[in-house]
């Protein structure tokens, strides 16, 4: 059976992402931070579908207002009933584990437009090894949120990961991360020149994300101090470092090598035509 969990619904809610907690950090976040039942204004609020074996809940499918689909389930039961409802629905980004996400994108991939299909690997940080660049600087976008910060994540969204958005959608983004989703940007002589932050969280690890350098700073280091950064600062709180990257991007995946990230699990991200 599926159906739409409600708020009455987060105590089997908790209990599912405690036993998936890796796999179901984007959840997690999104659920502790602004709850189960979707205010459409608020892009990370979403529509969670929980299919049940019996009455027990057995995977989860959120449809977020943002445009992200990040489902997870622990019997494959699900796929079927998840797919039906994914051809239905709008969405630009389907990610997550490797194993869970590659059985949805054949039972829908000849519904939707699909732009763009990266396998990644995903990785975690348990044997950190610093790395530090003199004279770099650190800037923390939550609570700067210049017009030169937001400038820069437009661009760096532009240009690093094709997303066209405003200015003003930025501004209300970097006001609604949680205290552990910290946004830092690099800057070196007076110049910004990279970005990093926590995309997600959980009660053991913080997922980096968003990493980007300026074109024209590319291949100095920024990305690897950057992400390094990062890392002191969520080992700091008593978690682990953890990110996704495309296994054809070699550079990022040397950097994150050399400061202590190892492979966890195959991951994959696909980008559909949202309005397919």
């Amino acid at each position: 059976m599926i159906r739409l969990l409600t708020q009455s619904d987060k105590q089997i809610i908790l209990e599912y992402l405690e036993r998936n907690e890796i796999e179901t950090s984007f959840l997690y976040a999104n659920i502790i931070g602004f709850g189960i039942e979707n205010r459409k204004g608020i892009r990370r609020c979403a529509d969670y579908y929980g299919f049940f074996d019996g009455e027990v809940l057995k995977g989860i499918l959120p449809f977020y207002n943002l445009g992200s689909c990040t489902p997870h389930y622990e019997v494959d039961d699900a796929v079927p009933l998840f797919a039906e409802l994914m051809k239905k629905r709008n969405f630009e980004f389907l990610l997550g584990m490797y194993k869970i996400i590659r059985p949805l994108y054949v039972e829908i991939k000849a519904y939707k437009e699909i732009q763009a299909y990266d396998e990644s690997s995903y990785f975690i940080n348990k044997n950190f090894k610093p790395f530090i660049l003199d004279g770099v600087n650190f800037i923390n976008a939550n609570k700067v949120n210049s017009d030169e910060v937001v400038n820069f994540i437009v661009d760096a969204n532009a240009k690093g990961f094709n997303q066209i958005v405003a200015k003003e959608d930025i501004r209300k983004s970097l006001t609604l991360r949680g205290e552990e989703e910290e946004f830092i940007i690099a800057e070196k002589d007076g110049k910004l020149v990279a970005q990093a932050c926590v995309q997600t969280y959980t009660p053991q690890i913080n997922q980096i994300g968003g990493v980007y350098t300026a074109e024209d700073e590319k291949n100095k280091g920024y990305c690897k101090a950057i992400v390094s950064e990062l890392c002191r600062r969520i080992i700091a709180r008593g978690k682990i470092p953890t990110l996704s990257a495309k296994k054809k991007n070699i550079p990022a995946v040397k950097a994150y090598t050399a400061i202590g990230f190892e492979p966890y699990d195959d991951y994959l991200i696909i980008r559909c035509n949202r309005n397919s």
